[in-house]
């Protein structure tokens, strides 16, 4: 017997011992206390022993004082209701109750409920003060009046080990505020934020740091409404995770809310168990240091894959990712254009899915340099293609954008290039499922306007936009990622089909930089708006489909696919650019790019 439920033992039977003389005492003198007590000792122990194993059936005994609640009070209740009547009855039997007062089995009952439940209500207390005392928490308001938010407060107040202190909560409407949840007042309400800004500073002796989203029904515009007032008061702002993911080993994890997750339109719910297919296998993830693909590594990890192998070129790019992610990893410094290491890191790990995100995407840099996109946007994913063919992997997915729609530059070309490469060659293909991922904008990834305005914002501006009427589709990156992970798993009609991610309206740049003013707190009038110009190679807008593209629905929402093959290339085309392209001879690789795609389009302001 473990040696704490042996002392807990002994200590509650010394308790209804003693509390059967003390009832006795309280009726009657001591001389007739102590008689009747030589007389009914045997009654006593019978008690005894009858609450211990009630106790132990109740599982008492297995709980621990620290978290003493309303659960043992009431176990303790029925143990001493059941062995108070057990007694009465037995005396009855015995002695028609006769020299026993009547108010006995009352007095019984009171002393032995508070001598039992005293101890661990001082023992829970002292321990809270302790703790408290000890450890430095970190006062947060929370949001939301829901069951989740009771949870928190619950869990907070009786995990040892959690790092906050709730000292106040923000409701869902005005009419809650006042009321308390376990003690945690009610302070404001989400619809009047603003007017809590005057009040804050009888909240602010509470010395608040953080505010925590514990309700997921809040509605986006009440996230941005908490993202300003956050800004504005100097404090951070997290959100609880997904019931589903609170499973770790640390229940009081919560994600930051960054600009993005505010910008970007009303996220959709997905089922996880459509990602359910990537637990316990291999994935290998190319350019895992750029924006998409380590969002796409941080999210495979949850999943908790066999082995997760992260390719990418940039040393500190590769360190970075890593900062944040867990499990069994494998990292590797490698080249996507360096065919032998590729080809053996694929036959080596046995991938059983290969996301290739790698990709030179800067329009500006690109344009100067076309031989670097056919090189890395072309060259290496044709010959990676190939190697996932040849070592039977099972699946490829390839990450492409809009701008290979219509293309107007080097980048969005090469994209294209690659996915009509990729529908051609997934033909003759009959062990690996080729998939191309189609999608625009990701708002925070590299190369996105948001950091960009942040950091002029910040200045006091002037923010730099190229155009008046130029618009752009956006998504966060973390949705974006989360509907590749999903279509990776999506039944499709044919090898090499195209799935493009629906991402709403686009949205006009200048109207995205005026509302990126107001989140940060600044004042429209204060910041100013410059237009630079379109730069070589860019669109006023983007297209996510082509004008030939016969597009249907897929099982799942957000996610649309093509099977169209428009403005066909000849194998023997490509097999010509990739060894003008191993040659380095640029002028023929480039003419013949152009040739290969009728689709380009030259004038870019239509």
């Amino acid at each position: 017997m473990n040696k704490k439920i042996f002392i807990t033992i002994i200590h509650d039977f010394l308790i209804f011992f003693l509390s059967f003389f003390i009832a006795l005492l309280l009726r009657l003198d001591w001389n007739q206390s102590l008689s009747l007590m030589n007389s009914l000792w045997s009654f006593c122990i019978l008690y005894a022993f009858v609450n211990i194993f009630l106790l132990h059936y109740y599982g008492l005994y297995h709980g621990i004082w620290r978290y003493a609640s309303m659960h043992e009070i009431t176990s303790i209740f029925k143990s001493i209701t059941i062995s108070t009547l057990i007694i009465i009855l037995s005396f009855f039997l015995i002695f028609r109750l006769e020299s026993i007062p009547r108010s006995f089995p009352v007095l019984l009952f009171i002393v032995s409920l508070f001598g039992v439940t005293g101890p661990r209500i001082f023992y829970r207390f002292l321990k809270d003060k302790i703790t408290k005392d000890i450890i430095k928490r970190i006062p947060v308001f929370i949001v939301g009046d829901s069951n989740s938010s009771e949870s928190f407060i619950r869990l907070t107040k009786n995990q040892k080990n959690s790092p906050y202190h709730v000292i106040g909560i923000i409701g869902d409407k005005p009419s809650s505020i006042g009321r308390r949840i376990h003690n945690v007042p009610i302070l404001a309400s989400i619809l009047d934020i603003d007017l809590f800004n005057s009040g804050l500073g009888k909240a602010k002796k509470l010395v608040a740091q953080k505010i925590i989203i514990t309700d997921q029904s809040i509605k986006p515009e009440s996230v941005e409404k908490l993202y300003v007032f956050a800004k504005k008061n100097g404090l951070a702002l997290g959100v609880l995770p997904k019931l589903s993911n609170i499973n770790s080993k640390d229940k009081f994890a919560t994600n930051p809310i960054a600009i993005e997750d505010v910008l970007g339109r009303k996220q959709k719910v997905h089922n996880p168990e459509l990602l359910k297919d990537i637990f316990n296998k291999v994935i290998i993830v190319t350019g895992a240091g750029g924006s998409i693909g380590s969002e796409i590594c941080r999210q495979i990890t949850l999943l908790k894959p066999k082995m997760l192998v992260l390719i990418e070129e940039n040393e500190f790019a590769l360190y970075k990712v890593l900062q944040n992610l867990k499990g069994n990893l494998s990292p590797i410094l490698a080249d996507v254009r360096d065919y032998e290491k590729i080809n053996s890191l694929i036959k080596q790990y046995k991938p059983d899915i290969v996301f290739h995100a790698a990709a030179l995407k800067h329009i500006t840099f690109v344009e100067e340099d076309p031989m670097e996109a056919l090189k890395t946007n072309f060259f290496a994913t044709s010959k990676l293609c190939e190697i996932c063919k040849s070592h039977d992997v099972p699946k490829f997915i390839f990450i492409s954008t809009d701008k290979a729609v219509y293309p107007s530059n080097i980048m969005g070309g090469s994209k294209r290039l690659c996915e009509k490469f990729i529908q051609n060659f997934s033909v003759s293909s009959n062990t690996t499922k080729f998939l191309i991922v189609r999608f625009g904008n990701v708002l925070g990834s590299t190369g996105s306007v948001v950091p960009l305005f942040q950091e002029q914002i910040k200045r006091g501006g002037p923010i730099t936009i190229t155009d008046p009427k130029v618009t752009r589709y956006f998504m966060t990156i973390r949705e974006a990622v989360e509907l590749v992970l999903i279509s990776s798993q999506l039944e499709t009609k044919k090898n090499g089909e195209i799935l493009i991610l629906e991402m709403g309206k686009p949205i006009l740049i200048k109207e995205l930089a005026k509302r990126m003013v107001d989140l940060l707190g600044q004042k429209e009038n204060e910041i100013k708006i410059v237009y630079t110009g379109l730069r070589k190679g860019e669109k006023l807008s983007e297209q996510l489909f082509f004008n030939e593209e016969k597009i249907s629905k897929t099982s799942v929402e957000g996610i649309v696919s093509t099977t169209d093959k428009i403005f066909n290339v000849d194998t023997s085309d490509y097999n010509s650019l990739i060894s003008y392209i191993q040659k380095n001879e640029t002028k023929k690789a480039i003419d013949k790019f152009k040739k290969m795609l009728p689709e380009y389009k030259l004038d870019v302001k239509d």
